[in-house]
């Protein structure tokens, strides 16, 4: 026999438990290790998981190790052989402490820690911890009631690995991450829609204040720019009178050394200029007396030459009136030819004004259809308002309708949320029937108490009281429907609801029948029975007629009801007031009656209810006045269709009608030119016989040239002696000229020197005038400019350094006069803008910075779920695909495993959103009738739940690479049939070759099981004395071996 790598070749125990002493060796297979209760099987259990590391949290027993110490005894200890295949046997020796509770740990014989203890236990792949390995006789119905999330994890670490599971518990941390982020996020989302949905409220009055605070902050912007820009011009200006001021002064200092050298100069000047002036004044005399005598002679001449002068012009004027005069005759005769051929070539008045008729006559006609189309488009206008009228009056109908259904449904959804604040469950189970009713045969009914209504509230406490079991049920109308419901929302969605299938018969109204007719109720006093006051769907009026006996409960308002009668009619056994409830029992026997009274509760549920009546009327007259909408709406439609058909011939005509205006008007225009052209002949004709008729110029002409030349003789007489007088004249004139040309010489200089010395003078008295002026204003202009600046600093000093970007926006390289402008429109936007209130600013302002906040967030947040999500995909996809295998590989061993006993058995993965509820469902059928049902700590027996751990754990087996497991007591509560199959399957898979070491820890055997010779049978003999023969099993089994072949 050959053990596998992690197998224990040995166990030993000192005062462990209930063991003095205990040594023994397992087989490599199955180890079938039997004894009576109390023996200390379990207590080999204990020294395993104990031995190798583990705590005692994992037995589910006692939580110090020092109470594992036998009683009477300080000390204990357990030592453990493993199998090494790859060097030599390791020994783990696990020393206990009873008083301080203590334990000291070797691994051959060399002292460790724990943790070294379990490093080494876990390179053998052992895993105590994991009950799919290490099932405890304590822990065995924890297995079965595992939850299907932890069963997952254990599959994963007995069969996947711990990095299988690392990866699966990565995606719960991750997806929790998820969820937690995406929950924030929500939250931000949420704050950022309130914010923006207050802010909305206020944003108008929020903007005219940013308005009129902007207009404000650029007004004094503009301020201070207006001041810098006059301080601009200001230091210009100062800067121009500076640079006057130096030009000034160095003018005046230049001026007052040139004067001086020109008045010494004038003085010579004036000297030479008289001497010159006594020659002139001589020659002048003599002169004037010639120039007399010769202008006698030019007035003489000139008077002749004017004379000839103005013959001239005349004949000038007569030539030029003869050559206008035939011009304009050839320019007359050219238009008259001009007009006549016009005239000729144009249509005659006749066919013009025929034509105009028959333009006329036809514009007419076209003007009676437009005016025929026009009525009957304003016709249907006409209508289509009223079918308006008529639409609004009708739509303000069906709203009023609409409000009162509204109000009528909403008692449904009151009942519907005072179901969830009571009574979580049925709540989920009727949003679940909503979504899923496409899935049922028939309709399904919702609670009662959604149901059913109450006609008279005065009778509500009563029937309430007698629905009161049946409120929150459910009722099917067929059996397929009641278990779909029941396997679903109950069993798979975990809901606790009640739900009934009631029969065919049930569901028949007719069926149920009063036991008295109302003439005899109102004798004893009752006003109707408990269905007369409740309206619903027939059909569940009949299932509560048959479960709580609505038609058979007659109720009163009053107390005032005959009990006699009634218990002596033996017609009713309940019945009510509006305060108790009676119930009547009959005696079988004695035929005596026994009463019974309970006091009415106020009623909680049908507190409000709806009439049904009401409803289906209010819903009658809404479809009636939604189909008197829909008729108008097709009359509109026709009405439009009719209108368009009119109105696009009505377009035809008029486009017909502007064309025969046209061509009317341009045959007016054709007799007004012809009209225009006659008139003009006419006129023309009259200029050329006024032209014709006037006198010639010829005569005149030769008068006035022979006048001209007996005028021409004279002035060359008057000429010559004018010539001689000259002559005489001009010698005198040139002595006069040069002496005067001397004194003017003289003069002149002399004049210069004067006008340049006053000039000097004057520019002197100028510059020092202009300089002093220079002065003032340079002085006036400094202390302006420095008044200027330092206002304009002053007030710049006051802006939020933040504020300087928009400033230099405002009013950068801006002319003063724009400046002025703009600061002149700015403030009257101001005084035409009032503030809101300042705290309704600064709420806005708060809720836009919680905005940003969280928008900003939420970006992250978003960045971060991207990101997470796709991690989850990254480490999903290997993981998923080695799952969803080894799923596969362990539902098809435990099918086969259940195929062999008879009965059917599966295991599904089970896959969420939330990879925390992830989970493998154990699927079991141990009857022939029934359906594969989930295993739970509650629906199966505990042999059945015995059966499939066991069988879980042999499916397991085949693909787990463990050292050893162990399972204790796990065939309790077996049938013996079951434990006999069970026990065979075990011992086959058990001892394979190549299959791990099993420990199977029994305190019962049925007789005649399957054996193996790979298989250890160790029996406990335990207690305070043992007879010495005993000692050595060895040779005990062996002489009882022979004995037994012997017989």
């Amino acid at each position: 026999m050959r053990y596998q790598h992690g197998s224990i070749l040995k166990v030993s125990m000192r005062s462990f438990v209930t063991y003095e002493s205990c040594t023994f060796t397992p087989g490599p297979n199955l180890n079938m290790i039997i004894g009576p209760n109390g023996t200390g099987k379990s207590t080999i259990v204990c020294a395993l998981a104990l031995g190798l590391g583990w705590n005692t949290g994992l037995l589910g027993r006692a939580k110090d190790i020092s109470e594992f110490v036998k009683h009477g005894s300080d000390k204990g200890w357990i030592e453990i052989v493993l199998c090494n295949k790859f060097g030599s046997n390791v020994v783990i020796k696990r020393h206990i402490n009873k008083n301080n509770n203590t334990s000291v740990w070797k691994i051959n014989g060399e002292n460790k820690t724990q943790k070294e203890v379990l490093k080494k236990v876990q390179s053998f792949n052992i895993q105590v911890d994991n009950l799919c390995q290490f099932l405890p006789q304590d822990r065995v119905a924890e297995f079965a009631q595992m939850s299907p999330q932890e069963l997952l994890k254990e599959t994963q670490r007995a069969v996947g690995g711990e990095s299988m599971l690392i990866t699966h518990q990565k995606l719960i941390e991750l997806w929790n991450e998820h969820k937690t982020i995406m929950a924030s996020r929500k939250g931000d989302l949420e704050s950022i829609e309130t914010n923006e949905k207050r802010n909305a409220v206020i944003e108008k009055d929020v903007l005219r204040f940013q308005q009129r605070e902007a207009v404000l902050r650029k007004i004094r912007f503009l301020e201070i720019w207006v001041l810098y820009a006059k301080y601009g011009i200001a230091k210009e200006d100062y800067d121009a009178v500076k640079e006057e001021r130096r030009l000034c002064h160095a003018r005046l200092l230049q001026m007052q050394t040139e004067s001086e050298p020109l008045n010494a100069k004038k003085r010579e000047l004036a000297r030479a200029e008289q001497a010159c002036d006594e020659r002139k004044n001589s020659l002048e005399s003599k002169y004037q007396k010639a120039l007399g005598k010769m202008k006698s002679k030019m007035e003489a001449v000139d008077s002749v030459e004017g004379e000839g002068e103005e013959l001239r012009r005349d004949y000038d004027r007569l030539v030029a009136k003869s050559q206008q005069r035939q011009t304009a005759i050839a320019t007359i005769q050219r238009a008259i030819q001009t007009l006549q051929e016009h005239i000729e070539g144009a249509r005659s008045e006749e066919d013009i004004n025929n034509e105009k008729e028959s333009i006329q006559s036809k514009t007419a006609a076209l003007q009676l259809e437009i005016d025929t189309l026009k009525d009957k488009i304003e016709a249907i206008h006409a209508k289509q308002e009223d079918i308006v009228a008529e639409s609004t009056r009708v739509n303000r109908t069906m709203t009023d309708q609409k409000r009162s259904l509204d109000a009528l449904e909403d008692i449904s959804n009151r009942r519907l949320e005072q179901l969830r604040r009571s009574d979580s469950d049925v709540y989920e189970a009727v949003l679940w029937l909503r979504k899923n009713r496409h899935r049922f045969q028939k309709h399904v009914f919702e609670p009662v108490c959604l149901e059913l209504n109450i006609k008279d509230m005065s009778y509500v406490n009563a029937i309430e009281n007698a629905l009161r079991n049946h409120l929150k049920t459910f009722v099917c109308q067929c059996r397929e429907d009641y278990l779909l419901f029941a396997q679903e929302a109950v069993d798979t969605h975990g809901l606790r609801a009640n739900v009934i299938g009631p029969t065919a018969d049930e569901l028949r109204m007719e069926l149920y029948q009063s036991p008295a007719s109302m003439d005899q109720l109102k004798d004893f006093g009752f006003d109707c029975y408990m269905l007369d006051a409740v309206s619903g769907p027939p059909a569940l009026l009949a299932v509560m007629c048959s479960k709580a006996g609505l038609h058979a409960i007659p109720v009163s308002r009053q107390a005032n009801v005959n009990f006699q009668a009634v218990r002596e009619s033996r017609l009713f056994r309940r019945y009510s007031t509006s305060t108790t409830a009676f119930s009547i029992t009959y005696s079988k026997y004695s035929g005596e009656s026994v009463d019974t009274s309970t006091h009415i509760r106020p009623a909680q549920i049908f507190t409000a209810s709806v009439d049904q009546e009401e409803r289906a009327r209010l819903i009658r007259e809404i479809d009636d006045t939604r189909s008197v909408l829909e008729i108008n709406e097709g009359l509109i439609r026709e009405l439009t269709a009719e209108e368009g058909t009119y109105r696009r011939s009505h377009e035809n005509l008029v486009v017909k009608k502007e064309a025969f205006n046209k061509d009317r008007r341009e045959l007016s225009l054709q007799l007004k030119k012809i009209e225009k052209w006659r008139i003009e002949l006419g006129t023309r004709n009259q200029d050329l016989h006024r032209k014709l008729d006037e006198p010639s110029s010829d005569q005149q002409m030769d008068k006035v040239n022979s006048t001209l030349k007996a005028l021409s003789v004279k002035r060359c007489r008057l000429a010559i002696d004018y010539l001689e007088a000259v002559k005489g004249t001009q010698n005198l004139y040139s002595e006069l000229t040069t002496a005067t040309l001397h004194r003017l010489h003289a003069h002149t200089v002399l004049q210069a020197i004067e006008a340049e010395c006053s000039s000097k003078a004057r520019q002197l008295k100028s510059l020092e005038d202009r300089y002093v002026e220079a002065n003032e204003n340079y002085e006036s202009c400094k202390s302006h400019a420095k008044t200027l600046l330092d206002k304009a600093k002053e007030e710049y000093n006051t802006l939020q350094p933040e504020d300087a970007p928009e400033f230099q926006s405002v009013g950068k390289g801006i002319p003063l006069d724009q400046l002025e402008d703009m600061l002149a429109g700015e403030t009257a936007k101001a005084a035409h803008n009032s503030a809101p209130n300042q705290a309704l600013l600064a709420k806005y302002e708060q809720r836009q910075l919680e905005i940003k906040s969280a928008r900003d967030k939420a970006e992250e947040k978003c960045k971060k779920l991207e990101k997470l999500v796709n991690e989850m995909e990254t480490i999903r996809g290997p993981w998923y695909k080695e799952l969803v295998a080894l799923v596969v590989k362990i539902s098809k061993g435990f099918e086969e495993s259940f195929q062999r006993i008879g009965c059917a058995g599966e295991v599904k993965l089970v896959e969420q959103d939330d990879y925390d509820k992830w989970c493998i469902e154990i699927l079991v059928k141990f009857r022939d009738e029934e359906k594969l049902q989930k295993l739970t700590g509650q629906r199966q027996s505990g042999g059945e739940r015995s059966v499939t751990t066991i069988m879980y754990l042999m499916a397991l087996q085949s693909l787990s690479k463990v050292s050893f497991r162990v399972v204790d007591e796990i065939n309790q509560g077996m049938d013996p049939r079951n434990e006999r199959l069970v026990h065979a399957q075990l011992v086959e898979k058990a001892c394979r070759p190549g299959t791990a070491q099993y420990f199977l820890i029994t305190p019962k055997l049925l007789p005649n099981l399957d054996y193996h010779e790979r298989m250890k049978v160790l029996c406990i003999y335990n207690g305070e004395w043992l007879e010495e023969g005993l000692t050595k099993w060895a040779r005990f089994l062996d002489n009882q071996r022979d004995a037994k072949s012997r017989t």
